[in-house]
C-alpha cells in the first residue's frame, strides 16, 4: 500500500511539472530590431555587435545592413550558441550586381522553430528599393509572423517612403488574413513628421500597437556640427508592449544632442537595438 502512495505522489509531482511547463510556454516574449551598420566593418564591430545581441536577452532579432550573411550566421552560432539560426534575403534592387545588404531574422532555435518565410516585393517600389521579409516562427502552439523592413533613407527619400508605407499596408493586410500575431519592425528611416504620421496611420488601419511611439531616440546622426539623435527604428505589433527601450549607447549616452557621437556609433553601429517585451 505504501508503494502505491509513493506512485501517486510521483504522478502528482509529474502533473504539477507538466502544468508548470505549459505555463512557462506563455511567458512574455522578448525580441528586438537592430540595424548593424555595414556589417561586417571589422573584427571590433563583430565583437561589439554580438556582445550587444547577447546582452539583449531577446529570443529573436530582426537585423538590417548585413553585408555577409554567411559570416553573420557563423558568428551567431559560435558566439550565441549552436541553436541560433539566421533567415535572411538579399535586399538589393532587382538586377543590382554590386555588393549590398541582406535583411533577416536571427532567432534562438531552443525557443522558436522555423515555420516558413516569404519575400514581399511591394516595398521595393519599381524594383529599386528593399523588399519586406516575412518569417513565421512557432513556439509550441503559438505562432508569430515577423515582417522586417528597411525603408529608403533621408529627407530626400520621403517621397519613396510614402509609397513604401502604402505597399506595407497591403502586405500587412494580406499577412493578417492568417489570424496569427503579426509584428512589423526594422529601420523605417522615419526622419520626418510625415513618417510618424504614416506609422500612426498604419497602426490604426491594421489595429496594431505602435510600441516605439514614445521612444526618444534609436540612432545617431554623425554631422560636422554635432551628433543629434533620430527615431528611425520602429516596432508595430499585435498587442501593447510590457516594456520597450533602446539599448546600446542610446541607453548609456542618452538622447540629447552632443558635440560628438559616442565611440559606439563608430565602432558598432549608428543605430541602437530596440527591445520589446510582450505577453
Amino acid at each position: 500500500m505504501t508503494r502505491w502512495w509513493w506512485v501517486l505522489a510521483l504522478l502528482a509531482i509529474g502533473v504539477a511539472r507538466c502544468e508548470c511547463v505549459d505555463d512557462g510556454a506563455r511567458e512574455p516574449i522578448r525580441f528586438a530590431t537592430f540595424n548593424i551598420e555595414d556589417f561586417p566593418k571589422d573584427e571590433r564591430q563583430v565583437d561589439g555587435a554580438f556582445a550587444e545581441i547577447r546582452a539583449l536577452g531577446a529570443s529573436f532579432v530582426a537585423v538590417q545592413e548585413i553585408g555577409d550573411p554567411g559570416l553573420f550566421a557563423r558568428e551567431a552560432t559560435a558566439r550565441l550558441g549552436p541553436r541560433w539560426q539566421l533567415v535572411s534575403i538579399d535586399a538589393r534592387p532587382i538586377g543590382e550586381t554590386r555588393p549590398g545588404y541582406h535583411i533577416g531574422v536571427l532567432f534562438d532555435g531552443a525557443r522558436w522553430a522555423y515555420a516558413g518565410m516569404r519575400t514581399h516585393d511591394g516595398t521595393r517600389v519599381n524594383l529599386r528599393l528593399m523588399p519586406t521579409l516575412e518569417v513565421r516562427l512557432r513556439q509550441g502552439d503559438r505562432f508569430v509572423r515577423v515582417l522586417v523592413v528597411h525603408f529608403k533613407s533621408g529627407t530626400e527619400g520621403r517621397s519613396s517612403r510614402v509609397l513604401q508605407f502604402a505597399a506595407l499596408r497591403e502586405i500587412v493586410r494580406e499577412v493578417q488574413k492568417s489570424r496569427e500575431p503579426v509584428v512589423v519592425l526594422g529601420d523605417f528611416n522615419a526622419t520626418e513628421e510625415g513618417d510618424r504620421d504614416d506609422l500612426a496611420a498604419l497602426a490604426k488601419v491594421a489595429k496594431l500597437s505602435w510600441a516605439t511611439e514614445p521612444l526618444a531616440c534609436s540612432a545617431f546622426w554623425r554631422r560636422q556640427d554635432g551628433c543629434p539623435r533620430s527615431r528611425l527604428d520602429h516596432v508595430l505589433m499585435w498587442a501593447p508592449p510590457i516594456d520597450v527601450h533602446a539599448a546600446g549607447a542610446c541607453a548609456t549616452d542618452g538622447c540629447e544632442w552632443q558635440a560628438s557621437c559616442p565611440l559606439y556609433a563608430r565602432a558598432i553601429s549608428d543605430h541602437c537595438p530596440v527591445v520589446v517585451d510582450v505577453e
